[in-house]
């Protein structure tokens, strides 16, 4: 959930950015600068890693079998997201400065203020945080398939049928010869009466655990 809030917060603020360029006056001066950088990389590099890494751990106890340590997950995830930020805010702050893209040399560069460098030289730590951070999420998954708990079939407490299969993992096939009977639809969460808090998908009605009245 945190990678999937992440993803569209980072994709909401590069698309603002976007905005920017969307507009001729402004596009003008800023087209071949870091700002086209910064918002390129914040909507087409960073928001759709940050949801590969989301579907990753959702989908990783049901495909393995077993739990990862979500403590270090979440140590991945400010580490990788507050370290992006770290990365293509200032960016945007040297392209409105005037630093060119794609430049090798850049030749004369009285008309950069003095702070340039010195952002080119955070974003660059930055980049290799970031990139060092990987190795929590890489540390995080071999060691759950060899030393971590063996994770419950429906870690989420999800009602589609993906989460109910009667092996886990689930083997070729999914269900076997026996295919799933669907008694309601795909989000019944927190219906009035009902003892849990959700009901799966090929539970029939009869023998879902009802609650107190009170």
């Amino acid at each position: 959930m945190l990678f999937s809030i992440g993803f569209i917060f980072t994709f909401i603020h590069g698309g603002l950015t976007g905005l920017f360029l969307g507009n001729v006056t402004i596009d003008l001066p800023l087209s071949d600068t870091y700002f086209v950088v910064a918002h390129f990389h914040m909507v087409m590099g960073v928001s759709p890693i940050l949801v590969v890494f989301g579907a990753i751990y959702h989908w990783w106890p049901k495909i393995t079998g077993k739990m990862y340590n979500e403590t270090l997950g979440k140590w991945h995830f400010w580490m990788t997201f507050l370290g992006t930020y770290a990365i293509y805010l200032p960016m945007h702050y040297l392209g409105f400065a005037g630093v060119p893209r794609r430049y090798f040399a850049m030749g004369n560069t009285e008309f950069l203020p003095e702070s340039a460098q010195d952002l080119n030289a955070a974003i660059t730590v930055s980049a290799l945080f970031v990139a060092l951070t990987q190795i929590l999420f890489f540390v995080n998954m071999i060691w759950s398939l060899w030393k971590g708990p063996k994770s419950d079939p429906n870690p989420w407490d999800a009602t589609t049928l993906e989460w109910q299969t009667p092996d886990h993992p689930p083997k070729h096939g999914n269900w076997g010869h026996d295919l799933p009977v669907v008694h309601r639809w795909a989000y019944d969460y927190s219906v009035p009466g009902q003892e849990q808090d959700f009901t799966p998908q090929n539970v029939p009605a009869s023998v879902v655990p009802v609650g107190s009245e009170h």
